[in-house]
């Protein structure tokens, strides 16, 4: 029984560890955030994700954008150009299974019978290729304009309104 808790608790640490907060600064090409200076008041934002949802990836990159703005010492932002592509693969389903049986067996002689039960455990994993979830990758690059003061139009976002509402969302995840 120690060997089965011991096997589960494996499991559970390693899938919790597969779990890292997408809302990080991405490195090597992983998901997260990369960000490239056009000139002193343009960047290029690129925020990479695994998700079933291509919003998240926006508002991730929107709320990149307004830490820049404000690191850079600007007001607010404009977006000057938005991508998004999505790249889907199929994920292996797979399982992991603890079952506990008894076995009872009995043997009937002449005048008596005898009755004996056995426990008996199993642990059973598999893997079952081509019936997964679909899993996407999504990458959205949007390039910005930052500005001080009056903002330059109705569609300039003030970056601490984005930073104010899209935090929550990633305090969440």
């Amino acid at each position: 029984m120690k060997i089965i808790m011991m096997f589960l608790s494996a499991v559970i640490l390693l899938s919790g560890c597969a779990a890292k907060p997408e809302y990080r600064e991405a490195k090597n090409g992983s998901v997260g955030y990369s960000e490239q200076k056009i000139s002193d008041d343009r960047f290029r934002i690129q925020f990479k994700s695994r998700s079933k949802s291509v919003a998240d990836a926006y508002d991730y990159a929107l709320l990149r954008a307004a830490e820049l703005t404000k690191q850079q010492e600007f007001d607010w932002f404009v977006v000057s150009s938005k991508e998004t592509f999505v790249e889907s693969e199929k994920v292996p389903a797979s399982e992991i299974h603890l079952a506990r049986h008894q076995y009872i067996e009995r043997r009937c002689g002449l005048l008596t019978c005898e009755t004996s039960a056995r426990p008996s455990n199993q642990i059973g994993a598999s893997l079952q290729l081509g019936t997964g979830d679909s899993r996407k990758e999504v990458h959205t690059i949007i390039e910005v304009r930052m500005g001080r003061g009056v903002k330059l139009n109705e569609d300039a976002l003030q970056a601490q309104d984005v930073i104010d509402n899209l935090k929550t969302k990633v305090d969440k995840a």
